[in-house]
């Protein structure tokens, strides 16, 4: 059935005094667009695409609603919270929810839900459909805060390495939750940036009452081309990934193995208002991705701390790896529990409705008395 995607409407601007602003983007030359303009760029260059092969309507959806706020957010310099926006808002209701501060992720309405908190820290494709799906579903036992790493912009700046991400994470976890008990989940790369989550803030003397880590391996794995390859032609083959994003995943690794990620990234912004915009977005989320695992396995060379906590280890089936995949050596304590999937699937469907419920059980084991209150009172 043919999909009728939005078309940017036209409606007067609104007389409110702040959506006249000027806002420089980082992409303009000589230009000045109020908001308003900025917000009708990002819904006409995000919305107006076709669904990419392998993908859900939903998924789909929501990863064009992403893309619209990351373009918002590069052209503007704010932190925006996704809860706040819709698909079919007008770029009025847009522009009213960034200008009142609603939407902005420093006012999401801490205050008024009560819920415990959990912080997601994703790996590093960042927080995409799969994660924001996985957070919806644990949204009956927390209210979950997906952590936001530094962009390209700022990588290419100099926040490259695993304590840069875990820097901004501690900064959020602040405005967020000033006092109390953290709660970390952290998927992949999410793992280890959890874990110096923690230890910044066991330094700060928060108090960590649970620690998660989905998968996430610090053992010297050696890598298997025959199963990555095969790998990848299930997920060819199940309609999960194209040959397009293939390709530009294939662009981002040989241009970061060379050293030209800072001219890729330029000409990227030269050539994204254009009729090749959604290559381009998608080739600075893979050349993110790609430089973020970098930054990963830079993190697995070097020293670690050994922390004084426990945590829990959601391990995916791994031939020859040990049980602890690591970790054991890290931490004062590990639970091992065997989740379903694989390492990239066990956020997803068919395997979620197994995973699910093992992760809600292991965080509500962690909540006291009154934490249970506040669920009650809630549901």
């Amino acid at each position: 059935m043919a999909r009728t995607y939005l078309q940017p409407e036209v409606v007067e601007r609104p007389a409110d005094p702040f959506v006249n602003q000027r806002l420089r983007p980082s992409w303009a030359q000589g230009r000045e667009p109020t908001i308003y303009q900025i917000v009708r760029d990002a819904q006409s260059t995000s919305f107006n695409t076709p669904n990419m092969p392998g993908t859900s309507e939903e998924a789909d959806d929501l990863s064009r609603l992403q893309r619209c706020i990351q373009e918002i957010e590069s052209a503007t310099g704010l932190e925006l919270s996704v809860a706040h926006f819709a698909l079919d808002m007008t770029a009025a209701e847009m522009v009213k929810a960034i200008v009142s501060g609603k939407a902005t992720a420093k006012a999401v309405g801490v205050q008024a839900d009560l819920r415990p908190i959990l912080f997601l820290l994703p790996g590093s494709l960042g927080y995409g459909p799969s994660m924001a799906a996985f957070a919806a579903g644990l949204g009956k036992i927390a209210r979950v805060v997906p952590i936001k790493y530094p962009d390209l912009g700022s990588i290419l700046a100099g926040n490259n390495t695993v304590a840069s991400m875990a820097d901004a994470a501690v900064e959020q976890i602040r405005r967020s939750q000033p006092v109390g008990h953290v709660r970390l989940l952290g998927h992949s790369l999410g793992g280890v940036v959890a874990f110096e989550v923690a230890a910044r803030l066991l330094e700060a003397r928060r108090s960590i009452k649970f620690l998660g880590i989905l998968d996430t391996a610090i053992i010297n794995e050696g890598r298997d081309y025959r199963e990555t390859l095969a790998r990848t032609l299930r997920r060819l083959r199940a309609n999960r990934v194209n040959i397009s994003r293939i390709a530009c995943r294939a662009l981002a690794k040989v241009t970061a193995a060379i050293g030209g990620e800072a001219p890729l990234t330029w000409m990227l912004h030269r050539y994204a208002r254009g009729k090749f915009n959604a290559t381009c977005f998608r080739i600075r989320l893979e050349l993110q991705e790609v430089l973020r695992s970098r930054a990963f396995y830079q993190w697995l060379a070097s020293p670690r701390p050994s922390l004084p906590i426990g945590a829990t280890l959601f391990r995916c089936n791994r031939d020859g790896a040990p049980q602890s995949l690591g970790w054991d050596c890290s931490l004062a304590s590990l639970d091992v529990i065997p989740v379903a999937g694989t390492h990239i699937e066990l956020v997803v469907e068919p395997y979620l409705a197994t995973n699910l419920p093992l992760v809600e059980s292991a965080v509500v084991q962690t909540y006291t008395p009154a934490d249970f209150c506040k669920r009650k009172a809630l549901s």
